[in-house]
């Protein structure tokens, strides 16, 4: 197998299943492969890839220095969030983080990580990859997430001098919850309280709308009064990232949604099909390579393997040798 037709078949078999991926090399391409050959090449270029990622984050640290930046960004805005995946016999998170950056060279360039990996793992990794996409030069840097604790314990970490901005739309699903606990499923006045409090939110008076929700009165009810505790407790925990005014006058987003479509296009489609099973063996290799296709690094970092598949096996064959 030459270089080019590996580029081409792990280029397939990372947007399509690898049934499909081999269905589609022969009969649109002419080339033949076993579905085995195509799971084994993705796994190798993936791994490899994997090594070089972990090479460079280590040595970072060592340094003590952030990675060297690509892009010479003017703003740089990190997003994250996590899609259950069912990997080894049960279903874990698997970690999406999009950096977006934006300047007058680079213009806007966005680019994706997805790891089955603990916070700390993860946090790492995106802060080693933001600072690759500019976040280190940027003068503008933000930091876009859900309520989720996991998140801001990350961007607190490893994002210390970016702005903060909960999910404006995330906040207003919490609220309509709520809402709906007290007022009804299908109530308008379900629905009028909770435009009310959003868009008193919106106008980033986050105090106003906790007296408006303290005043909800649960009665003699455990689940109502669990309903409005939940939601005081999230307002509460996140009042100093919903200065919504501030952040639009800015130019920053209030929303999420640029990670939560690459949990979607870059996790769920592929790997998520029915009657899906993965080991994390084949899955993050995978990962790996299907963010790169899909970012276009793919068509920069391919060139720079050995001069075939079997130099590029025996590097395999090191690193798992150095690993045992």
């Amino acid at each position: 197998m030459t270089p080019r037709v590996g580029k081409l078949a792990v280029d397939e078999a990372a947007e399509r299943p690898y049934q499909q991926a081999v269905d589609h090399l022969a009969g649109s391409h002419g080339i033949r492969v076993g579905k085995e050959l195509l799971e084994h090449l993705v796994q190798t270029v993936g791994d490899w890839w994997l090594e070089q990622d972990r090479r460079q984050m280590e040595a970072a640290r060592v340094a003590q220095a952030s990675a060297p930046a690509e892009e010479q960004a003017e703003r740089c805005l990190i997003f994250a969030d996590g899609v259950m995946v069912h990997s080894d016999g049960a279903w874990h998170e698997a970690r999406v983080g999009t950096v977006r950056s934006e300047g007058a060279e680079c213009g806007v360039r966005k680019s994706s990580i997805a790891l089955l990996a603990d916070v700390e793992s993860f946090g790492w990794r995106l802060w080693h990859h933001a600072c690759r996409m500019g976040y280190g030069v940027a003068s503008v840097r933000a930091f876009i997430g859900d309520g989720s604790h996991w998140l801001w314990t990350l961007a607190d970490r490893h994002f210390a001098g970016a702005v903060k901005i909960v999910d404006f739309w995330h906040v207003c699903e919490h609220v309509s919850k709520c809402g709906r606990a007290f007022f009804g499923e299908d109530g308008e006045q379900a629905r009028a309280w909770a435009l009310a409090v959003c868009g008193t939110l919106r106008a980033g008076d986050v105090e106003a709308a906790l007296e408006e929700v303290e005043r909800l009165n649960p009665r003699s009810s455990t689940w109502l009064r669990e309903e409005k505790h939940e939601l005081v407790t999230y307002l509460r925990n996140n009042r100093e990232r919903m200065d919504y005014p501030a952040y639009e006058a800015r130019g920053l987003p209030i929303g999420s949604g640029e990670v939560e479509a690459q949990c979607k296009t870059l996790v769920q489609q592929r790997c998520k099909q029915a009657g899906m099973r993965w080991h994390r063996r084949g899955l993050e290799p995978l990962l790996r390579v299907r963010a790169a296709v899909r970012d276009g690094r793919y068509e920069r970092a391919f060139g720079r393997w050995g001069g075939n598949l079997a130099a590029w096996q025996q590097v395999r064959k090191r690193i798992r040798r150095s690993a045992a």
